[in-house]
Order: C-alpha cells, then sequence, then structure tokens
C-alpha cells in the first residue's frame, strides 16, 4: 500500500500532532480507515470518501504553528502530482482543507515498496530489475517533459504492483521548473544516501538530472542490495557522493 513509514525521512511533526492524528476519525468527506505510513511532511491513512464510497490514501498535514514555507511545501507537493497523469505515478484526487488541516486523497495503489522487495531476498534477477528501471524512468520521463522534478527518488517512494509495475510517490520535494523552487542556496533536500552529486553540494538549480541520478541509486540497490555509497555520518557520505566512484555491481554480486 501506499506511503509506508521510512526511517530515512523522519516526519516534519511534533509528538503532540502525531497523537491527535492517530486519533482522528473523519477529515472532511473521508473517513479514516487506519494509519498506512508517514512521510516528511505528513501521516497518511488509508480513508473512504463519502459518500462516493472510494477507497484512498489520505495524506494529512497539520497547519496550526507551521510555516508557510511548510505549508506551500505541501501544497506544492499535491499540485505537482495532481497534474501528472501517468500509469507509473500515483494519481491525486482531490485536495482540501478542514478543521486546521490540509489533505490530499490519492488512489490506494496495493503492492510492497520497491524498499521491502529489495530486502526480501535475494538480489533481483538482472533483466527483472532492469525491467523495473525501465519502468520507472519511462514515468520519470513523462514527468520531466510535464515540467516536474521529483528529487527524491528512492525504493521506499516506489510501490510496486502487481505484474512488477513500478507506481512513484510523495512529491514532497518536487519542483515544478516552470515556478523555480523554495530551497535556499546550501540547503541540502533529500534523502541523503539517493541524493545526486549537484543536491549534495546544496545547489538551487535541479534538473531532471537529479531524479536520473537516483533511479541509478535505485538500480544499483536492486542488482546489490547495498547502496552505492555508505557512511556512519552525513559529511562523509557526502564526501563520498561528491568525490568517489562506487563499486562496480559486479564486483559485489560476481
Amino acid at each position: 500500500m501506499t506511503a509506508r513509514p521510512d526511517p530515512e525521512t523522519p516526519p516534519d511533526l511534533t509528538a503532540s500532532e502525531l497523537h491527535s492524528l492517530a486519533g482522528l476519525e473523519r477529515v472532511g468527506d473521508f473517513e479514516i480507515v487506519r494509519e498506512i505510513g508517514r512521510g516528511s511532511m505528513g501521516v497518511v491513512f488509508e480513508a473512504i470518501q463519502r459518500p462516493l464510497e472510494r477507497r484512498v490514501a489520505l495524506k494529512v498535514l497539520y497547519t496550526e504553528g507551521k510555516s508557510d514555507k511548510a505549508i506551500e511545501r505541501f501544497r506544492r507537493e499535491a499540485a505537482a502530482a495532481g497534474r501528472l497523469d501517468h500509469p507509473g505515478i500515483v494519481p491525486v484526487w482531490a485536495v482540501g482543507e478542514a478543521e486546521g488541516l490540509l489533505y490530499y486523497a490519492m488512489q490506494l495503489v496495493e503492492g510492497p515498496t520497491l524498499k521491502e522487495l529489495i530486502h526480501s531476498g535475494e538480489p533481483l534477477d538482472p533483466a527483472r530489475a532492469a525491467l523495473i528501471a525501465l519502468r520507472i524512468a519511462q514515468a520519470l520521463d513523462y514527468a520531466h517533459r510535464e515540467g516536474i522534478v521529483h528529487r527524491d527518488i528512492k525504493p521506499a517512494n516506489i510501490i510496486v504492483t502487481e505484474g512488477d509495475r513500478p507506481v512513484i510517490t510523495d512529491f514532497g520535494l518536487a519542483k515544478v521548473l516552470a515556478l523555480g523552487q523554495l530551497t535556499q542556496a546550501g540547503a541540502v533536500l533529500g534523502t541523503p544516501t539517493h541524493l545526486s552529486p549537484e543536491q549534495a553540494r546544496g545547489e538551487t538549480d535541479i534538473d531532471h538530472r537529479a531524479d536520473i541520478y537516483g533511479l541509478g541509486v535505485c538500480l544499483y540497490e536492486m542488482l546489490t542490495r547495498r547502496l552505492p555509497f555508505e557512511a556512519d555520518d552525513l559529511e562523509t557520505l557526502l564526501r563520498k557522493i561528491l568525490r568517489e566512484r562506487p563499486v562496480p555491481p559486479r564486483r559485489r554480486v560476481p
């Protein structure tokens, strides 16, 4: 199912907000069923949209006490994903605000994340890994042609549905090329292990090539069950991304 908890991206929420969100029963027309994940900008629930009786994934953010930048990021995430229509990208069906909560509803996508698939057993067969990577690349190519860069491509943000068909989720760091971005110079946004060199440098002029790099890291993980760069601290990791070459995959899995 969509938007599973991921320790790599802890939620930008206080403990009291998480406690309150955990007790939610309804948001607008959506009846909460259960929590299914936490992302960098909110909590995701399985919900029933009334009166359509439609099962959805509902992402919710408290607005009280949040900075204008945090709220704008959340709205931008919904807008970025909402303007895309591709089978490899989770569709957004509704956006709104109710009782101090911002929310948007997405299709509830069934299946494990690519991260779960990678760590469920042996490294993926190269042909299978290549097919999954190809399908992710096709979805990214569509998004890029629509002027949207995801900026946080990683296995935890990709759900693999029946027939090894990947679906990209979580556009929380998406950049709409025509609108610029919210990042300040020197800020590092994204999951550190999957940052492109330009992101690791804190550059603001990030384009589609960052997503291609992230996809390359995903393919490397599928083939080896390892990350191309690993370190015990962020500074060392960023230095490796900027200055070193990864160990060739066939040296890890002959």
